[in-house]
């Protein structure tokens, strides 16, 4: 059976590593051949992508994207190495669809899988996208794993679309509790399971594999900040300075978030990390602050104490909530005015009750996954 992936695999690392999650565990079903669908162009830097930015955001936003994208060397060079694993890793589908053509994706897959990522945020795609599977023919499979709808609500006419939209899945599942009551309430039954975002449906040797080498042998912290602001890089240079460590950082990641404290913050700047170095510096960190959902969850496959910086929102609040409900640990999450002494007085994380929870989710992930493709394929 020959299936295509919907997701994002390009905007960042998190985004890159669950694709590549994903692929590799749907490719080790021996009746599965599966890639993942081409809807950008295939480099990051290329006149498809510019146009489709314009299209969406506007000329002024998208011109300073890429002043901050490929701006400045070190930049352009943090691209090109997230390309190389992308082009090395990511099995992408040869043809290129958009809205408009994503249709004749069925002369060449026998179903679709959508998932993860935030791909069902109604803010940031709309509820008639390719994501939601619309363009599918009746007969094909259709499948959703571990889709984040990015929101705590929707009117009435979104639901009516939603509820159309899921009313032809095989089986419907979604990577955070949340958005799996949302869903079964506008389905008005328990048809929504929750299950594991894919980096953590994989074996952890996959991810030992890409961060064998330590690269900074001094004790560090590494912060990972999409967003946030001054005072929150002062905080996290008060607690290094409190704990004699050094700080590891990737600066500028959101080039609509651009903060520039970050050119003086930080001991050791990883201006040109690959999705590899992402993962390594989180491994053998002793502490991490960040406010990404998927550096959180690799700090906690690397058994590494995190602190949280939130993100404007509830809905993204609930995304970072859930997972550590999910796993039975405290809240982390630093909110306005915190202070050195607060982060020092939380209680310690239960990494065997965090192992544990992970091993029964991934387990229930897994067997979600693996029963509905043995009866599609067995049809």
């Amino acid at each position: 059976m020959k299936l295509a992936g919907l997701t994002w695999w390009r905007n960042n690392y998190g985004s890159i590593l669950q694709a590549y999650a994903l692929q590799n565990f749907l490719n080790e079903f021996g009746c599965i051949e599966y890639e993942i669908i081409c809807q950008y162009g295939k480099k990051i830097a290329s006149l498809d992508n510019l146009a489709d930015k314009i299209r969406t955001i506007g000329l002024i936003p998208s011109l300073k994207r890429i002043v901050w994208k490929f701006g400045l060397k070190k930049l352009r060079n943090r691209n090109r190495n997230i390309q190389k694993f992308v082009d090395e890793n990511l099995k992408i589908s040869k043809e290129q669809y958009n809205e408009d053509t994503i249709v004749d994706a069925n002369k060449m897959y026998d179903g679709f899988v959508c998932g993860s990522d935030q791909i069902w945020n109604p803010v940031l795609s709309p509820l008639n996208s390719m994501y939601w599977l619309t363009f599918a023919e009746d007969s094909k499979f259709k499948l959703s794993y571990a889709p984040s709808i990015g929101v705590d609500q929707v009117t009435e006419e979104q639901a009516k679309i939603i509820r159309h939209n899921l009313s032809q899945f095989d089986a419907v599942s979604c990577r955070e509790e949340c958005g799996t009551k949302l869903i079964n309430g506008i389905l008005k039954k328990d048809a929504c399971l929750t299950v594991l975002d894919p980096t953590l449906l994989v074996d952890v040797r996959m991810w030992d594999r890409l961060s064998e080498n330590r690269k900074f042998e001094f004790p560090y912290l590494f912060t990972y900040m999409l967003r946030g602001n001054k005072r929150q890089r002062q905080l996290v240079e008060e607690f290094a300075k409190r704990k004699g460590l050094k700080i590891v950082t990737i600066p500028f990641l959101e080039a609509d978030y651009i903060e520039p404290y970050d050119f003086k913050f930080g001991h050791i700047k990883l201006w040109e990390a690959s999705p590899q170095d992402f993962i390594n510096a989180i491994r053998y960190a002793e502490y991490v602050f960040t406010d990404s959902y998927h550096c959180m969850i690799f700090s906690c496959i690397y058994h590494r104490e995190f602190f949280i910086f939130p993100k404007t929102g509830k809905a993204q609040m609930n995304r970072l909530m859930d997972f550590q409900n999910l796993l039975h640990i405290s809240n982390r999450i630093l909110y306005d005015g915190s202070i050195v002494e607060d982060m020092e007085g939380l209680e310690q994380i239960s990494w065997n009750r965090v192992d544990q929870s992970i091993r029964e989710k991934r387990e229930l992930s897994r067997n979600y996954l693996r029963s509905v493709i043995k009866e599609n394929a067995d049809a």
